[in-house]
């Protein structure tokens, strides 16, 4: 029976052993990180928040294209929005999302939006964003 111990210790050891000095695995979306240092201030049940714009690009994504859509149109509406946005906002670098034509949708009124597919179509939108990152055509 130790020498079954020995070995478990022996191969499951280091795993162990890292995963306790890595900690738990980052659950934080690529999107969450991306920071293009331009932000959009949202109002939220009468609050404003500041987000990025790569982040608000993903938020109004559901409301111009379906996520059914091949990835190259979903990535070229992006670059699009992006452009919009960049062009509305000048030298500045933050801008309220009322001066914008857009619709961005968030929590529960995304989550109608887009309906079963919740979560692959969030991270396809998510993916066009990030794999366009700071793209202005």
């Amino acid at each position: 029976m130790t020498g079954i111990m020995s070995i478990i210790v022996i191969i499951f050891g280091p795993f162990i052993l890292t995963s306790l000095i890595n900690g738990r695995e980052d659950k934080t979306s690529k999107l969450e990180k991306v920071d293009s240092g331009r932000d959009v201030i949202v109002q939220t049940n009468g609050e404003n928040r500041l987000i990025d714009v790569e982040q608000y690009i993903a938020g109004v994504l559901p409301g111009l294209v379906d996520y059914k859509k091949s990835q190259d149109m979903i990535e070229a509406q992006a670059v699009a929005v992006r452009a919009k946005i960049y062009y509305a906002m000048g030298e500045e670098t933050v801008i309220w999302a009322s001066s914008l034509e857009y619709t961005y949708y968030e929590g529960k009124a995304l989550e109608e939006r887009l309906g079963s597919d919740y979560k692959k179509a969030i991270k396809k939108y998510e993916n066009a964003v990030i794999n366009t990152a700071g793209i202005v055509k």
